[in-house]
């Protein structure tokens, strides 16, 4: 894998950040790393610039969701591993939820609705969030019919029941290239205190997630799919999904604590992204 160069005839590769973050993510800095060693040209751009290389690799565009349209927009404008269509459903927590229903995969119950005064009554604690959100962006827990105050502004939006066994963390399983390369225990601080991500080796993860990530790995809707991240929690004795993440998901490749695993990863991921590129679309 070293070895491997491309010609100038070869297209040129750009990891798309935000404004906010460019440069400044450090798996996106060892990534650019990883296709440099090859001679291959790299560079790292906000999705806000106007980007001239060939092929562009959606990263670490935290926060577009605040910007669907211009970001939409960017993605009907240049050519993306992954697809713009596969990218721009993704988005979308409705579809990505048709499609666990479609093909019987375990997930969090969703109702999907467009104005608050749909909820009636509650008589256990759920959660709300926008169909198209990040980073517990808009996302409210609430307990009583009077905490649906905080959330009558939202347009679209999604309501699951609150699991308590969220404090145990949720289980993030890292596929590249249609191969699970380990899990990652994650507290991500929206209703329980942040805590570093933990690595969990393959041996480590529980094998019913695993079974559930090599169910979604095989659709096919996500055949041409170069890298995902599949979120899941436990609800009593049984685990399901929260969610795929296919559009901006931190694979958290630093986490990996021996080096050289670390560096076969990006190989992987490097080489997983060239031959994507050359397939026709």
């Amino acid at each position: 894998l070293k070895n491997l160069t491309i010609s100038s005839k070869e297209p040129s590769f750009a990891i798309v950040s935000s404004s906010k973050y460019k440069n400044k993510v450090k798996e996106d800095l060892m990534l650019q790393k990883a296709f440099l060693k090859r001679n291959i040209p790299c560079k790292i751009v906000s999705w806000e610039e106007k980007n001239t290389a060939s092929i562009s690799i959606i990263r670490s565009v935290w926060g577009y969701h605040k910007k669907c349209k211009e970001f939409s927009d960017f993605l009907n404008t240049h050519k993306t591993i992954h697809s713009k269509e596969i990218l721009l459903e993704n988005m979308d927590k409705k579809k990505q939820y048709d499609l666990l229903v479609k093909y019987q995969i375990p997930h969090i119950e969703t109702e999907f609705k467009k104005d608050i005064s749909e909820i009636k009554e509650i008589t256990t604690p759920i959660v709300i969030k926008p169909v198209i959100s990040a980073s517990g962006y808009h996302t409210f827990k609430i307990e009583k019919k009077e905490d649906l105050e905080q959330c009558k502004d939202l347009k679209e939006f999604m309501v699951e029941p609150y699991l308590e066994q969220i404090a145990e963390g949720e289980i993030s399983i890292i596929i590249i290239d249609h191969k699970i390369k380990y899990g990652i225990i994650r507290y991500p601080g929206v209703f329980t205190p942040y805590q570093k991500e933990m690595y969990w080796s393959c041996s480590n993860i529980p094998t019913a997630c695993l079974d559930i990530a090599n169910q979604i790995n095989q659709l096919e809707e996500y055949q041409n799919t170069v890298f995902m991240r599949i979120d899941l929690v436990k609800e009593k004795n049984d685990y399901k999904v929260l969610e795929i993440e296919l559009v901006d998901p931190n694979l958290f490749i630093e986490t990996i604590p021996d080096k050289r695993e670390r560096e076969e990863v990006y190989s992987s991921l490097v080489m997983a992204i060239i031959r994507e590129s050359k397939r026709e679309r």
